[in-house]
C-alpha cells in the first residue's frame, strides 16, 4: 500500500540549525568592516588638509588671485566629497563593489594631491 508523502515516516534523528532570521544565508559575508577605522582615518587626513586651505582662503583678500584659490578650494571640497563617500560604503561592500569603491576612494586622494600641488603652486 502506498502513502501520501506528508503522512510518511520521517527520520526524527536528522537535526538542523535554526536559521537566523536576521541573516540572509545567500548573502555575502561582511570581511571588510575591520577596516573602517583605517578609511576613516584617510578621509580626517584630507578635511584637516582642507581645513587648513580654507584658514588661508579666509586670509587671501581680493585680488586677481582669489578666484583661482576659490575654485582650487571648491575642487577640493569635491574631491572630499568623493572620499566621504566611498569611505561610508568600503566597510560594508562584499567582491567587485568593494573594488569599485576602493577605486574611487583612491581617485578621490589622487585628484586631492593634484589639487593641491596646483594650490601651493600659487
Amino acid at each position: 500500500m502506498s502513502q501520501p508523502v506528508s503522512e510518511g515516516v520521517s527520520n526524527p534523528l536528522v537535526k538542523t540549525e535554526p536559521l537566523n532570521p536576521l541573516k540572509n544565508p545567500s548573502y555575502p559575508q561582511r570581511v571588510h568592516v575591520h577596516e573602517r577605522a583605517h578609511w576613516q582615518a584617510v578621509l580626517k587626513s584630507c578635511e584637516d588638509r582642507i581645513s587648513k586651505a580654507g584658514q588661508k582662503l579666509a586670509v587671501v583678500g581680493a585680488g586677481p588671485n582669489r578666484a583661482t584659490f576659490e575654485r582650487l578650494y571648491a575642487q577640493m571640497l569635491g574631491a572630499r566629497d568623493q572620499v566621504a563617500a566611498a569611505v561610508r560604503r568600503l566597510p560594508t561592500e562584499t567582491g567587485g563593489l568593494y573594488e569599485e569603491d576602493r577605486h574611487r576612494l583612491e581617485e578621490g586622494v589622487a585628484a586631492l594631491d593634484r589639487v593641491f600641488k596646483r594650490w601651493e603652486a600659487l
